[in-house]
């Protein structure tokens, strides 16, 4: 039976290759989106704007970019809240808050905020870039 190790060895450095070429391309496409993303994001005092950021994971079945934010109020101002949240999802009544600090600071009352969708937006804006992209092209 014939030894045909060096080939296995080479095929699987081959694999290994492609995939992280692969992955660095997907890293590409997110960047791409998390600028856009960054330059439409709404502004007060720039926390949510910087905060957007992006991380490619792999394994040896898939490649995962996800965009997003960690800053806590993120999900309202992308999704909306209260009487607007997306889906209903949020208080059916207004609401009194007080505001530290910003342009915004001091007391109001409010029915919530609209969806300002800045990262969805971002995606459906560069989608048809992302396969040429991912491609390598």
């Amino acid at each position: 039976m014939p030894d045909n190790s060096d080939f296995m060895a080479s095929l699987e450095q081959a694999t290994l290759k492609i995939v992280q070429q692969t992955a660095a391309n997907m890293k590409t496409a997110c960047t791409l989106v998390e600028w856009d993303a960054k330059h439409n994001c709404p502004v007060d005092q720039g926390q949510l704007r910087a905060d957007i950021h992006s991380v490619v994971h792999f394994d040896d079945k898939k490649i995962v970019g996800t965009i997003g934010n960690s800053v806590k109020y993120a999900e309202a101002v992308h999704n909306g809240s209260d009487i607007y949240a997306k889906d209903g999802n949020g208080r059916k009544d207004h609401w009194i808050y007080k505001a530290e600090g910003g342009k915004h600071a001091g007391w109001h009352t409010t029915r919530g905020k609209k969806p300002q969708p800045y990262l969805e937006d971002a995606k459906m804006r560069n989608l048809s870039k992302i396969p040429g992209i991912l491609a390598g092209d």
